[in-house]
């Protein structure tokens, strides 16, 4: 595993605080089922990190846990013994420097246990937690500490069944969605024709995108973006996994007009720089790898590359709106938001900024919202906090 990225910059100085209490959540819940290339899942998991300082401010991460959902307990106990322990009582200011000092403590177990996917999560949700502190100290929304000044972004609704009801189309367009996800890549003689229903179907404003979730190998991808090869798709993700070779990505990009998206699934700065000469949509996910730091950074080069940047969620309202507030500070295309069913996740926190296929962030310090686990504490299958006891 690479060391995590040193970008990030901010526009304001970060004050300098210590670390007081790690609170650490892990939750499991069950959810309606969702089908996708890699089988049929029917329970939501997540680690929720918050981090409390010298002055009383906190700040709230997110680790992702999403197949199994179990993997929640895995990550929570990670956490418990290598990361809290280290954080608390530490004096940063600067947010990837305090990564890195953890990354050094997890070295061990990702050589000698081969974690290297369980602590990239684990990073990634401690870098967005301690952004959003610093962010809440300087009494600024998070994409302003990162130097942006556009609040607005477009917004796609994510993760639709191929089967997708009219009738559940226009309950998300009376949400404000303009912008639709479904996935594909599985069953694809019943799926296609559906797929491509689904894509005459929509308003002319609205845009379709499709999910393949590593669905096919080479030959039944070319096979599937034939029959889709006249459809008008925004883009087509993963349409191969992230292990392939990149002469299999580039000889799917030579054979299709279809812009090609992916990201979720990619683990280092190294890995993304590779993938740009073949992905049209760079795609890293907060929760996944990198946190705040890596994904803006990704995102900053996507950018430059004249590539467009959408970065992945599929989680809680944290990680989502973490990934509005990076998309908003490096500039891109569209905000992903899982409209399926999730307990744990709190949609009021930010339903009332979609308007028009639009989502626009409020002026609120850190994140713009308070975190509130009320509503969920009956899916929390562990809980811990370690604090300073100096």
């Amino acid at each position: 595993m690479s060391p995590p990225p040193t970008a990030a910059t901010a526009v304001a100085e970060l004050p300098t605080t210590t670390v007081t209490a790690v609170s650490l959540f892990a939750f499991i819940a069950p959810a309606e089922s969702i089908a996708s290339s890699f089988g049929v899942r029917s329970e939501r998991g997540v680690v929720l990190i918050k981090i409390e300082d010298s002055s009383g401010s906190c700040g709230w991460g997110e680790v992702w846990a999403g197949m199994p959902a179990s993997g929640a307990l895995h990550r929570f106990n990670l956490l418990r013994e290598f990361a809290a322990p280290a954080l608390v009582g530490t004096t940063f200011q600067n947010v990837q420097r305090a990564v890195a000092q953890l990354h050094r403590v997890f070295l061990p177990i990702v050589r000698l246990a081969g974690e290297r996917g369980p602590v990239a999560q684990i990073l990634g949700g401690i870098d967005t937690a301690l952004w959003d502190l610093q962010a809440r100290r300087l009494g600024l929304p998070l994409y302003r500490v990162l130097g942006g000044t556009q609040a607005r972004m477009r917004c796609y609704a994510s993760g639709l069944a191929p089967d997708t009801s009219p009738a559940r189309l226009d309950i998300l367009r009376q949400a404000g969605f303009m912008a639709f996800k479904f996935k594909a890549g599985f069953d694809d003689a019943k799926t296609i024709p559906l797929l491509l229903r689904q894509q005459r179907g929509l308003h002319p404003t609205e845009s379709i995108m499709l999910d393949a979730n590593c669905g096919w190998d080479l030959a039944a991808a070319k096979r599937a973006l034939a029959q889709l090869e006249d459809g008008d798709f925004t883009w087509i993700e993963e349409p191969l996994g992230p292990e392939r070779p990149a002469a299999e990505w580039q000889a799917l990009k030579a054979m299709t007009r279809l812009p090609v998206a992916a990201g979720e699934n990619l683990a280092a700065a190294d890995e993304f720089a590779e993938a740009m000469s073949w992905l049209d949509i760079i795609q890293p996910d907060v929760a996944k790898w990198g946190g705040v730091s890596g994904v803006h950074e990704v995102g900053l080069r996507a950018v430059a590359s004249n590539k467009q940047f959408c970065p992945h969620s599929f989680g809680t309202h944290i990680a989502a709106i973490a990934s509005a507030h990076v998309l908003a500070a490096a500039g891109g295309a569209f905000l992903e938001l899982d409209v399926n069913h999730n307990p744990l996740r709190s949609t009021s926190a930010y339903g009332g900024w979609i308007s028009n296929g639009f989502l626009s962030l409020p002026e609120s310090p850190g994140l713009g919202f308070e975190v509130d686990l009320h509503g969920i504490e009956t899916y929390c299958r562990a809980s811990c906090a370690v604090r300073d006891k100096t």
